[in-house]
């Protein structure tokens, strides 16, 4: 019997795209090149999205190898790059411009999300299982409390504040653990095969890949099974308990 149903983030309940990534690579350097020359550091923008764009990719290299970074690894990355050292309040005023960037920026939630999940919740107990990118989770769960949907989910575990990411079991077996779920009881609804499936398939869990966004993805027969319409989901999960 399923108790629990997990979800990532990005991709499956939210629908992010390149026009939105570039709005948020665009505020981040404007407005930390302003907050800089405050602070009487004079860069161009071109050098501030450098410091970014090595950081993303001291984030990507961790990502391959299952480890988070946190928020303040990123913004230790960011100075390093550009040379300086920030103060305290410095590096608070660049992880808010950072953060704050998704959310004046946020994706769309995938549609049919914000009708589901009070559905959900009266049969299942709900989670987020989020690798977070240089975006924080401090800040992804504001995203949810904007869109009135954070309190549906008793647990939410994003990579930056637990150092691992998926397809480590550590995510999805920590994030049950504080749910009180066995992982027999629970499926983990995800994107990428690598990640989601892989990782929530290897603790113990039934997964469901969503194919509403990343449409294509290599061994995704992997998944125990998959969906493209969250108006689906339930019957999905009633089918996979018959064939179990």
């Amino acid at each position: 019997m399923i108790r629990a149903i997990t979800f990532d983030f990005w991709q499956t309940l939210y629908a992010d795209n390149m026009e939105l990534l570039k709005q948020r690579e665009d505020h981040r350097a404007i407005h930390c090149k302003e907050f800089l020359s405050k602070c009487d550091y004079q860069f161009t923008l071109e050098q501030v999205k450098h410091a970014y764009q090595m950081t993303h990719e001291m984030v990507s290299e961790a990502w391959q190898i299952h480890h988070g970074i946190s928020m303040e690894e990123c913004i230790s990355k960011f100075s390093e790059t550009l040379g300086i050292n920030l103060t305290p309040f410095q590096e608070n005023q660049v992880k808010s411009i950072t953060g704050n960037s998704t959310l004046l920026h946020p994706p769309p939630l995938v549609p049919f999300v914000k009708d589901l999940l009070p559905q959900l919740i009266d049969k299942y107990q709900l989670g987020i299982i989020s690798d977070t990118g240089i975006t924080a989770g401090t800040f992804l769960r504001e995203m949810l409390k904007n869109d009135e949907i954070l309190d549906y989910f008793s647990v939410q575990t994003f990579s930056d504040e637990t150092g691992f990411t998926k397809p480590d079991v550590v995510q999805f077996k920590k994030t049950l653990q504080k749910m009180g779920i066995n992982p027999s009881e629970a499926v983990h609804i995800g994107d990428l095969v690598r990640t989601d499936i892989t990782g929530a398939k290897n603790a113990g869990m039934y997964a469901i890949r969503f194919a509403g966004v990343t449409t294509e993805q290599e061994n995704a027969d992997l998944a125990d099974a998959t969906i493209s319409d969250y108006r689906k989901l339930e019957d999905t999960i009633k089918k996979l308990m018959c064939s179990k």
